[in-house]
Protein backbone atom coordinates (compact mmCIF):
# COMPACT_ATOMS: atom_id res chain seq x y z
CA UNK A 1 0.00 0.00 0.00
CA UNK A 2 1.49 3.19 -1.08
CA UNK A 3 0.93 5.77 1.52
CA UNK A 4 1.77 9.52 1.82
CA UNK A 5 1.83 11.74 5.19
CA UNK A 6 0.85 15.18 5.87
CA UNK A 7 1.29 17.53 8.84
CA UNK A 8 -2.11 19.44 9.86
CA UNK A 9 -3.72 20.91 12.20
CA UNK A 10 -7.25 22.06 10.59
CA UNK A 11 -8.18 24.97 13.25
CA UNK A 12 -10.44 24.78 11.28
CA UNK A 13 -11.01 22.45 8.45
CA UNK A 14 -11.34 24.80 5.65
CA UNK A 15 -11.96 24.48 1.37
CA UNK A 16 -7.80 25.50 1.02
CA UNK A 17 -7.28 22.39 2.87
CA UNK A 18 -9.19 20.02 0.43
CA UNK A 19 -7.14 21.46 -2.23
CA UNK A 20 -4.27 20.49 -0.44
CA UNK A 21 -5.35 16.86 0.44
CA UNK A 22 -6.29 16.38 -3.22
CA UNK A 23 -3.30 17.28 -4.73
CA UNK A 24 -1.49 15.34 -2.12
CA UNK A 25 -3.11 12.30 -3.13
CA UNK A 26 -2.60 13.02 -6.91
CA UNK A 27 0.76 14.26 -7.10
CA UNK A 28 1.58 11.24 -4.22
CA UNK A 29 -0.42 8.70 -6.02
CA UNK A 30 -1.45 7.09 -2.78
CA UNK A 31 -3.87 4.28 -1.57
CA UNK A 32 -3.91 5.78 1.92
CA UNK A 33 -3.25 9.53 3.00
CA UNK A 34 -2.10 9.71 6.61
CA UNK A 35 -2.80 13.19 9.02
CA UNK A 36 -0.42 14.05 11.81
CA UNK A 37 -3.03 16.41 13.21
CA UNK A 38 -2.29 18.48 16.63
CA UNK A 39 -5.02 18.16 19.00
CA UNK A 40 -6.42 20.65 21.11
CA UNK A 41 -4.18 23.01 21.20
CA UNK A 42 -2.56 24.31 18.19
CA UNK A 43 1.60 25.12 17.38
CA UNK A 44 0.97 28.90 17.47
CA UNK A 45 0.42 27.99 21.22
CA UNK A 46 -3.84 28.71 20.95
CA UNK A 47 -6.31 26.85 21.59
CA UNK A 48 -7.83 24.51 18.48
CA UNK A 49 -11.10 26.85 17.59
CA UNK A 50 -12.90 23.76 17.78
CA UNK A 51 -11.85 20.16 19.10
CA UNK A 52 -9.85 17.52 17.94
CA UNK A 53 -12.74 15.06 17.57
CA UNK A 54 -14.96 17.36 14.99
CA UNK A 55 -11.83 18.20 13.16
CA UNK A 56 -10.96 14.65 12.59
CA UNK A 57 -14.38 13.90 11.79
CA UNK A 58 -14.26 16.86 8.80
CA UNK A 59 -10.55 15.79 7.94
CA UNK A 60 -11.93 12.16 7.32
CA UNK A 61 -15.21 13.07 5.45
CA UNK A 62 -12.90 14.88 2.67
CA UNK A 63 -10.23 12.50 1.31
CA UNK A 64 -7.86 11.92 4.73
CA UNK A 65 -7.74 7.99 5.70
CA UNK A 66 -6.41 8.08 9.00
CA UNK A 67 -5.46 10.94 11.48
CA UNK A 68 -2.82 10.49 14.11
CA UNK A 69 -2.90 12.53 17.10
CA UNK A 70 0.95 14.57 17.49
CA UNK A 71 1.26 14.94 21.48
CA UNK A 72 0.58 18.04 23.18
CA UNK A 73 4.22 18.76 24.66
CA UNK A 74 5.52 19.17 21.27
CA UNK A 75 2.85 20.58 19.91
CA UNK A 76 3.24 23.43 21.97
CA UNK A 77 7.28 24.35 21.16
CA UNK A 78 8.95 25.75 18.31
CA UNK A 79 7.98 25.23 14.58
CA UNK A 80 11.47 23.23 14.14
CA UNK A 81 10.28 21.03 17.06
CA UNK A 82 7.32 20.65 15.60
CA UNK A 83 8.19 19.75 12.41
CA UNK A 84 10.61 17.33 13.78
CA UNK A 85 8.37 15.48 15.65
CA UNK A 86 5.55 15.04 13.38
CA UNK A 87 8.12 13.80 10.54
CA UNK A 88 9.28 11.60 13.51
CA UNK A 89 5.89 10.11 13.91
CA UNK A 90 5.29 9.57 9.87
CA UNK A 91 8.27 8.20 9.72
CA UNK A 92 7.71 5.45 12.34
CA UNK A 93 4.11 5.25 10.29
CA UNK A 94 6.55 4.01 6.98
CA UNK A 95 5.19 6.48 4.66
CA UNK A 96 6.36 6.97 1.57
CA UNK A 97 5.88 10.37 0.69
CA UNK A 98 5.48 13.70 2.79
CA UNK A 99 3.13 16.50 1.26
CA UNK A 100 3.53 20.24 2.56
CA UNK A 101 1.69 23.36 1.64
CA UNK A 102 4.40 26.01 0.56
CA UNK A 103 3.96 29.53 -0.37
CA UNK A 104 7.12 29.16 -2.94
CA UNK A 105 6.60 25.93 -4.07
CA UNK A 106 9.85 25.42 -5.18
CA UNK A 107 11.53 22.40 -3.51
CA UNK A 108 14.97 22.57 -4.88
CA UNK A 109 15.64 26.01 -3.21
CA UNK A 110 13.91 25.01 0.32
CA UNK A 111 16.39 21.46 0.48
CA UNK A 112 19.23 23.74 -0.24
CA UNK A 113 18.24 26.40 3.15
CA UNK A 114 17.06 22.68 4.62
CA UNK A 115 20.54 21.45 3.81
CA UNK A 116 22.35 24.47 5.56
CA UNK A 117 23.78 24.18 9.51
CA UNK A 118 21.88 27.13 10.43
CA UNK A 119 18.38 28.34 11.99
CA UNK A 120 16.17 29.32 9.18
CA UNK A 121 14.36 31.97 11.78
CA UNK A 122 18.25 33.85 11.94
CA UNK A 123 18.41 33.64 7.97
CA UNK A 124 18.07 36.61 7.12
CA UNK A 125 20.63 37.94 10.25
CA UNK A 126 23.17 35.68 8.65
CA UNK A 127 22.98 37.19 5.28
CA UNK A 128 23.54 40.20 6.40
CA UNK A 129 27.17 38.76 7.92
CA UNK A 130 27.74 37.99 3.74
CA UNK A 131 26.69 34.21 3.99
CA UNK A 132 25.71 32.95 0.22
CA UNK A 133 22.41 31.51 0.64
CA UNK A 134 19.67 31.05 -1.97
CA UNK A 135 17.53 34.40 -2.64
CA UNK A 136 15.01 33.09 -4.68
CA UNK A 137 11.03 33.51 -4.12
CA UNK A 138 10.87 36.00 -1.22
CA UNK A 139 12.94 33.50 1.04
CA UNK A 140 15.15 36.31 2.39
CA UNK A 141 12.72 38.95 2.59
CA UNK A 142 12.13 39.95 6.32
CA UNK A 143 10.35 36.42 7.56
CA UNK A 144 10.42 33.45 5.78
CA UNK A 145 6.95 32.83 4.72
CA UNK A 146 5.68 30.84 7.65
CA UNK A 147 4.85 27.61 5.43
CA UNK A 148 8.24 27.73 3.68
CA UNK A 149 9.76 27.90 7.35
CA UNK A 150 7.40 24.79 7.96
CA UNK A 151 8.65 22.86 5.42
CA UNK A 152 12.12 23.57 5.60
CA UNK A 153 11.71 21.74 9.20
CA UNK A 154 10.08 18.98 7.53
CA UNK A 155 12.67 18.64 4.67
CA UNK A 156 15.81 19.11 7.22
CA UNK A 157 13.85 16.07 9.49
CA UNK A 158 13.95 14.33 6.08
CA UNK A 159 17.64 13.94 5.51
CA UNK A 160 18.93 10.53 5.18
CA UNK A 161 16.02 9.07 5.14
CA UNK A 162 13.97 7.27 2.23
CA UNK A 163 10.84 9.27 2.26
CA UNK A 164 10.20 11.37 -0.63
CA UNK A 165 8.67 15.19 -0.16
CA UNK A 166 6.60 16.96 -1.80
CA UNK A 167 5.53 20.90 -1.97
CA UNK A 168 1.91 21.83 -3.09
CA UNK A 169 1.29 25.59 -4.06
CA UNK A 170 -0.85 27.44 -1.53
CA UNK A 171 -3.59 29.17 -2.81
CA UNK A 172 -4.05 31.77 -0.39
CA UNK A 173 -2.34 34.48 1.70
CA UNK A 174 -1.58 33.33 5.16
CA UNK A 175 -1.90 37.28 6.64
CA UNK A 176 -5.56 37.89 4.13
CA UNK A 177 -8.00 38.54 6.73
CA UNK A 178 -10.92 38.69 4.50
CA UNK A 179 -13.56 35.70 4.04
CA UNK A 180 -13.91 34.17 0.33
CA UNK A 181 -14.64 30.92 -0.84
CA UNK A 182 -10.93 30.23 -0.83
CA UNK A 183 -8.90 31.72 2.66
CA UNK A 184 -6.29 31.87 5.24
CA UNK A 185 -7.83 29.39 8.71
CA UNK A 186 -7.22 32.94 10.51
CA UNK A 187 -9.78 34.41 8.54
CA UNK A 188 -12.11 31.87 9.33
CA UNK A 189 -11.19 32.26 12.99
CA UNK A 190 -11.90 36.08 13.17
CA UNK A 191 -15.01 36.10 11.22
CA UNK A 192 -16.50 33.08 14.02
CA UNK A 193 -15.08 34.72 17.19
CA UNK A 194 -16.50 38.29 15.63
CA UNK A 195 -19.68 36.48 14.89
CA UNK A 196 -19.40 37.28 11.25
CA UNK A 197 -20.43 34.96 8.34
CA UNK A 198 -17.83 32.26 7.44
CA UNK A 199 -19.89 29.66 6.10
CA UNK A 200 -18.70 29.82 2.39
CA UNK A 201 -14.97 29.03 3.33
CA UNK A 202 -15.16 26.12 5.24
CA UNK A 203 -17.43 22.74 6.10
CA UNK A 204 -17.41 22.89 9.50
CA UNK A 205 -20.38 24.03 11.39
CA UNK A 206 -18.40 26.01 14.61
CA UNK A 207 -21.17 26.27 17.24
CA UNK A 208 -18.94 26.44 20.25
CA UNK A 209 -15.20 28.66 18.99
CA UNK A 210 -12.89 29.06 21.87
CA UNK A 211 -9.71 31.26 22.00
CA UNK A 212 -7.23 32.31 24.42
CA UNK A 213 -9.66 35.31 25.47
CA UNK A 214 -11.68 32.74 27.44
CA UNK A 215 -8.37 31.85 29.29
CA UNK A 216 -6.77 35.18 29.60
CA UNK A 217 -9.22 36.13 33.26
CA UNK A 218 -7.74 33.14 34.92
CA UNK A 219 -3.88 33.28 33.68
CA UNK A 220 -3.82 36.81 34.26
CA UNK A 221 -4.43 36.51 37.71
CA UNK A 222 -2.42 33.59 38.09
CA UNK A 223 0.38 35.50 36.44
CA UNK A 224 0.23 38.57 39.14
CA UNK A 225 0.20 36.04 41.96
CA UNK A 226 2.92 34.31 41.06
CA UNK A 227 6.64 34.97 42.54
CA UNK A 228 9.10 34.76 39.86
CA UNK A 229 11.35 31.67 41.48
CA UNK A 230 7.97 29.52 40.55
CA UNK A 231 7.17 30.71 36.70
CA UNK A 232 11.12 29.77 36.35
CA UNK A 233 10.61 26.24 37.34
CA UNK A 234 7.96 26.52 33.84
CA UNK A 235 8.94 24.54 31.04
CA UNK A 236 9.91 27.14 27.63
CA UNK A 237 10.33 29.77 30.66
CA UNK A 238 13.86 31.23 30.43
CA UNK A 239 15.95 34.82 29.42
CA UNK A 240 13.52 36.59 32.17
CA UNK A 241 10.26 36.52 29.72
CA UNK A 242 8.80 35.65 33.84
CA UNK A 243 9.47 39.79 34.77
CA UNK A 244 7.77 41.01 31.41
CA UNK A 245 4.93 38.59 31.74
CA UNK A 246 4.50 39.40 35.52
CA UNK A 247 4.81 42.97 34.34
CA UNK A 248 2.61 43.52 31.79
CA UNK A 249 0.14 41.15 33.61
CA UNK A 250 -0.48 43.86 36.10
CA UNK A 251 -0.77 46.50 33.52
CA UNK A 252 -3.72 45.25 31.43
CA UNK A 253 -7.07 44.33 31.46
CA UNK A 254 -7.59 42.72 28.13
CA UNK A 255 -5.02 39.87 26.13
CA UNK A 256 -4.95 41.36 23.12
CA UNK A 257 -3.63 44.66 24.88
CA UNK A 258 -1.36 42.36 26.92
CA UNK A 259 0.34 40.75 23.82
CA UNK A 260 0.92 43.65 22.12
CA UNK A 261 2.73 45.26 24.86
CA UNK A 262 4.42 41.96 25.59
CA UNK A 263 5.53 41.41 21.50
CA UNK A 264 8.66 42.17 20.53
CA UNK A 265 12.10 41.25 18.37
CA UNK A 266 13.37 39.40 21.19
CA UNK A 267 9.77 37.66 22.15
CA UNK A 268 7.29 36.66 19.05
CA UNK A 269 3.84 36.12 19.74
CA UNK A 270 3.80 32.87 19.02
CA UNK A 271 6.68 32.57 21.47
CA UNK A 272 5.01 34.49 24.27
CA UNK A 273 1.62 32.55 23.99
CA UNK A 274 3.66 28.70 23.50
CA UNK A 275 5.09 30.01 27.08
CA UNK A 276 1.70 31.35 28.20
CA UNK A 277 0.17 27.86 27.72
CA UNK A 278 2.72 25.91 29.66
CA UNK A 279 2.45 28.29 32.53
CA UNK A 280 -1.59 27.49 32.30
CA UNK A 281 -1.00 23.91 31.94
CA UNK A 282 2.25 23.92 34.80
CA UNK A 283 4.49 21.76 32.63
CA UNK A 284 7.33 21.84 34.39
CA UNK A 285 11.35 21.79 32.93
CA UNK A 286 12.33 18.77 34.39
CA UNK A 287 9.02 17.24 32.97
CA UNK A 288 9.52 17.85 29.77
CA UNK A 289 13.45 16.96 29.74
CA UNK A 290 12.82 13.46 31.02
CA UNK A 291 10.90 12.63 27.57
CA UNK A 292 12.00 10.46 25.03
CA UNK A 293 11.26 11.23 21.37
CA UNK A 294 7.47 9.89 21.55
CA UNK A 295 7.28 6.29 19.78
CA UNK A 296 3.41 5.62 20.27
CA UNK A 297 1.16 6.72 17.79
CA UNK A 298 -2.13 7.31 19.39
CA UNK A 299 -5.26 6.71 16.65
CA UNK A 300 -7.88 10.32 16.47
CA UNK A 301 -9.98 7.99 13.38
CA UNK A 302 -9.63 6.06 10.05
CA UNK A 303 -11.61 4.72 7.45
CA UNK A 304 -11.70 1.86 5.68
CA UNK A 305 -8.59 2.12 4.11
CA UNK A 306 -6.68 3.28 6.98
CA UNK A 307 -8.14 0.43 8.98
CA UNK A 308 -6.51 -1.75 6.01
CA UNK A 309 -2.92 0.41 6.75
CA UNK A 310 -3.31 -0.38 10.42
CA UNK A 311 -3.96 -3.89 9.92
CA UNK A 312 -1.37 -4.31 7.97
CA UNK A 313 1.22 -1.99 10.08
CA UNK A 314 4.47 -3.75 11.37
CA UNK A 315 6.30 -0.58 11.68
CA UNK A 316 8.29 0.26 15.22
CA UNK A 317 5.86 3.03 16.69
CA UNK A 318 3.12 1.48 19.16
CA UNK A 319 -0.53 1.82 17.57
CA UNK A 320 -2.92 2.69 20.24
CA UNK A 321 -6.48 3.99 19.80
CA UNK A 322 -7.11 4.79 23.86
CA UNK A 323 -5.78 7.12 26.45
CA UNK A 324 -5.27 4.79 28.94
CA UNK A 325 -2.67 3.54 26.32
CA UNK A 326 -0.46 6.62 26.20
CA UNK A 327 2.42 5.96 28.06
CA UNK A 328 3.06 7.53 31.48
CA UNK A 329 5.63 10.55 30.79
CA UNK A 330 3.58 11.56 27.83
CA UNK A 331 -0.03 10.98 29.48
CA UNK A 332 0.54 13.77 32.14
CA UNK A 333 0.70 16.24 29.66
CA UNK A 334 -2.31 14.66 27.68
CA UNK A 335 -4.20 15.13 30.91
CA UNK A 336 -3.69 18.51 31.69
CA UNK A 337 -4.30 19.70 28.71
CA UNK A 338 -7.51 18.01 28.32
CA UNK A 339 -8.76 19.10 31.83
CA UNK A 340 -7.99 23.16 30.71
CA UNK A 341 -9.15 22.61 27.22
CA UNK A 342 -12.24 21.20 28.46
CA UNK A 343 -12.67 24.14 31.40
CA UNK A 344 -13.47 26.54 28.85
CA UNK A 345 -16.50 24.94 28.33
CA UNK A 346 -20.07 24.88 29.86
CA UNK A 347 -20.48 21.79 32.65
CA UNK A 348 -21.97 19.45 29.86
CA UNK A 349 -19.92 20.02 27.36
CA UNK A 350 -16.80 19.72 29.73
CA UNK A 351 -18.00 16.54 31.18
CA UNK A 352 -18.52 15.52 27.12
CA UNK A 353 -15.33 16.71 26.27
CA UNK A 354 -13.16 14.40 29.29
CA UNK A 355 -15.92 11.48 28.74
CA UNK A 356 -14.94 11.79 24.79
CA UNK A 357 -11.22 11.77 25.24
CA UNK A 358 -11.26 8.78 26.83
CA UNK A 359 -13.24 6.75 24.04
CA UNK A 360 -11.55 5.25 21.54
CA UNK A 361 -11.20 6.78 17.69
CA UNK A 362 -13.68 8.05 15.09
CA UNK A 363 -14.57 5.20 12.90
CA UNK A 364 -16.27 5.90 9.01
CA UNK A 365 -16.23 4.00 6.30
Amino acid sequence: MKTCGIVVEYNPFHNGHMIHISESRKQSGCDCLIAVMSGNYVQRGEFAITDKWQRTECALAHGVDLVIELPLIVTLQSATVFGENSVHLLKLLGVDNIAFGSETANLEELQKIASLPVNVNYLKERMRKGESYPKAYGLLSDSVYPNDRLGICYLRALIGSDVQPITIKRNDNANDEMIDEICSARAIRKAVLSGQEYQNATPMEISSPVSNEDLWPYLRRFLIMSERSDLERIFLVREGIEKMLKDNAEKYEHYEDFLRASVSKRYTRGRIQRTLMQIALGNKKEEVDALSPPGYLRVLGFNGKGRSFLKDYEGPGKVITTFKEIPPSYKLFEERGARLYASLFPEEKRKELLKRELQGPIITE
